[in-house]
């Protein structure tokens, strides 16, 4: 807009490290001609080459101004910056600001900016937490699995747990100049009404401004959908001096409703507001409502949802989660027919969210607390202001669908969590808000007790937010991971630093190491897979009887790592993948074999379930089973209903196997065909035919 300019402050800056905390501003500009280098902002300090850097970074940039004409307000916004940051401009003290994710702003006067030589110095402090007394129980950074987690370099290591820092000016730095009012906020809240003919949007807007008296500001709401206007109007309101909140109330006709992938569109608005006197604003949002009724069962607009969902921490260093990472990783999902992720203990960038929200695919938000925390009274005054700011900065995303207030809390679910709750629900009643994501609904048969057949009494649910199993991913990625002596001579320290389980993995799963390092790979990843998929179908055929949503831990590997991925680091996909990718399938056949050994000549013994998660019926469908292409014995499914389970009993459906089969196993394939022969789900187990006596 006119006269309102935003320079980016991205690209060469100096630094000085200082892990004592040593300098002081002063004392940093007399150091800086002496011994600063050179870094490319935005950057996680650790991808820089500070490797293992705990402490304070000063950062040093001088810039020009072309044209500055007087602004009446002027801006320094970061996009995120880790963890404490302290800001002057031109030798003046700004402010600070403690988090990791948020974007946050410092307002400057006239006085602070010059045409010329302009000079901006920003400290961040990431400190080690001291390892036995603050960390890992007591912490007081609130990083979530940034800080403390399984799937960090050093895992639980006292010594190296806390290893690969994350702390830096990760995401953008900007001057906006030229404007008297900037929004700060803007939530947009949709009610749709009972007919969905009509649904009526709420816009809370903030704004802070360089005013000395009230002024009346015009301003032009415009909505927009597909690039088409549905929505503009000119506006009229009293603006207070310094701040100001206000509302404004409206009706969309004809709503285009925000729907995941498997149930319709995630049809998308954009909302802008336009003003001589203000900064521009532009945002996307959705119409859509979420509900989560008796029983944990999750309702979106209207329609009942079985959730197939996982977790995922897709990176160590947001710098470096770029769009083609971002977009390949919504590819794999859909690929794996997932329907909800769940953010595990952290925030991420908004380019993440902004592509969930394209792809249709819901997410559960968490807050980034894991484990347990400081017990002050302080921590809980920072954490209910961090919980809110996520709230705020994040409001407007359709895809996200649930905020879970901490991960594994044990006993401070009683204590600090009731606090986030409330102000979580101070912010938004348009969401699904969960205190915590504790041990009770974290079933790891098969991994931490028991084994994989325990998932035959669904344990923990309704809802399941986190299962699963390690494996190891293929050679090629593991020779990137573990040195060539480290898998030759099975260096558990080194294994283990790379998050590697020894004790599960041999002593509860039972896993041989076999022959050979491929040998080894090869059972795990097959042990997983098998996990996976025995635990989603028993949970699956539950669906409407008593499970309502399943969270398979976890997707992606966020650095080199052994963990309970299905797609490693470097993009490979395990066993697991294709495991997750069946067993998900919307629409799926689920096969019990309920003997796996045949004589020539007897008949399959199944019991099969026909799951359908879609607002779609079938008619007169087939179930063909194949041996090599060979279809024999198809079963006729006469009627599937949407959003149901339909249970053929083995005893009630004959299925002849071929004749004269040789002694040896065989896959079969199962194929799902609507009635016009399409196939539309697909399946495969395997049993073995034996001699007669």
């Amino acid at each position: 807009m006119k006269n309102e300019k935003i320079f980016s402050l991205n690209g060469e800056w100096d630094f000085l490290t200082d892990s004592l905390s040593e300098l002081n501003y002063t004392s940093f500009l007399i150091e800086r001609e002496k011994n600063s280098k050179k870094i490319k902002l935005p950057i996680n300090w650790e991808l820089a080459g500070l490797n293992n850097f705990n402490g304070a970074v000063w950062f040093y940039h001088s810039f020009n101004l072309k044209d500055i004409n007087n602004p009446g307000l002027s801006l320094l916004r970061f996009g995120g910056v880790d963890y404490f940051a302290d800001v002057w401009v031109n030798g003046q003290f700004v402010g600070s600001h403690e988090g990791y994710f948020q974007s946050f702003y410092h307002r400057l006067n006239r006085s602070y900016l010059q045409e010329k030589n302009n000079e901006l110095v920003v400290r961040v402090t990431s400190p080690k937490e001291e390892p036995g007394k603050v960390w890992p129980y007591n912490k007081k950074l609130i990083k979530g699995i940034f800080n403390h987690h399984d799937c960090r370099p050093g895992g639980w290591s006292m010594e190296y747990g806390q290893d690969k820092n994350t702390g830096g000016i990760w995401n953008d730095v900007e001057l906006l100049t030229g404007k008297n009012i900037y929004f700060d906020s803007v939530k947009v809240t949709s009610k749709i009404d009972k007919d969905k003919k009509s649904a009526k949007l709420l816009i809370d807007l903030s704004s802070i401004n360089n005013f000395t008296l009230p002024s009346q500001l015009s301003f032009q709401i415009n909505i927009k959908y597909k690039s088409k206007s549905v929505y503009k109007n000119l506006f009229s309101k009293s603006i207070n001096p310094l701040t100001d909140t206000f509302n404004i109330a409206l009706d969309i006709d004809n709503p285009m409703l925000w729907d995941t992938w498997d149930l319709g569109e995630p049809n998308l608005y954009e909302l802008s507001i336009t003003s001589e006197e203000s900064y521009s604003l532009k945002t996307m949002f959705g119409i859509r409502d979420v509900e989560l009724k008796e029983s944990n069962r999750f309702f979106i607009n209207g329609k009942e949802l079985f959730l197939r969902g996982t977790n995922i921490i897709p990176t160590q260093m947001l710098s470096s989660f770029n769009n083609n990472k971002i977009k390949n990783l919504i590819d794999l999902l859909k690929e794996a027919n997932i329907n909800i992720v769940r953010v595990h203990a952290h925030v991420n960038r908004n380019e993440l969210y902004q592509e969930f929200d394209k792809a249709g695919i819901l997410v559960w938000q968490d807050f980034p607390l894991q484990w347990t925390y400081d017990t002050s009274n302080h921590f809980v005054i920072n954490a209910v202001k961090q919980i809110k700011e996520m709230v705020n900065q994040f409001y407007n995303h359709p895809s996200i669908a649930f905020w879970c207030c901490h991960n594994e809390p044990g006993e401070q679910i009683k204590s600090l969590d009731p606090f986030l709750y409330d102000a979580v629900l101070q912010e938004d009643q348009s969401r699904i808000i969960r205190i915590a994501s504790n041990y009770e609904e974290h079933p790891y048969d098969g991994w931490y007790w028991g084994n994989k057949e325990h998932f035959a009494a669904t344990p923990m649910g309704p809802l399941v937010t986190e299962f699963g199993a390690q494996a190891i991913p293929e050679l090629s990625s593991l020779k990137k991971i573990i040195s060539q002596k480290g898998i030759k001579n099975f260096d558990v320290k080194e294994w283990e630093y790379h998050n590697f389980q020894y004790e599960q993995t041999f002593n509860i799963a039972g896993i041989e190491k076999g022959k050979s390092t491929s040998d080894f790979i090869n059972n795990s990843q097959t042990y997983q897979a098998d996990l996976l998929k025995t635990a989603i179908d028993f949970y699956r055929r539950k669906k409407n009887d008593g499970i309502t949503g399943i969270f398979q831990f976890m997707f992606i590997d966020c650095w080199e790592s052994i963990t309970w991925s299905v797609v490693d680091f470097f993009g490979k996909k395990k066993k697991g993948f294709y495991a997750v990718k069946q067993a998900y399938q919307p629409l799926y056949v689920s096969v019990k074999v309920m003997k796996e050994k045949y004589f020539n000549g007897q008949d399959l013994s199944l019991d099969l379930w026909v799951i359908n998660d879609l607002y779609k019926s079938y008619k007169n469908c087939s179930i063909e089973f194949s041996i090599n292409d060979k279809v024999f014995s198809p079963l006729v499914v006469k009627e599937i209903a949407t959003n149901s389970v339909t249970h053929l009993l083995w005893n009630e459906n004959k299925i002849p196997l071929p004749a004269k089969l040789s002694y040896k196993d065989y896959k079969i394939d199962l194929r799902l065909k609507s009635d016009d022969g399409k196939t539309i789900s697909e399946n495969s187990f395997v049993i073995t035919i034996v001699r007669n006596r």
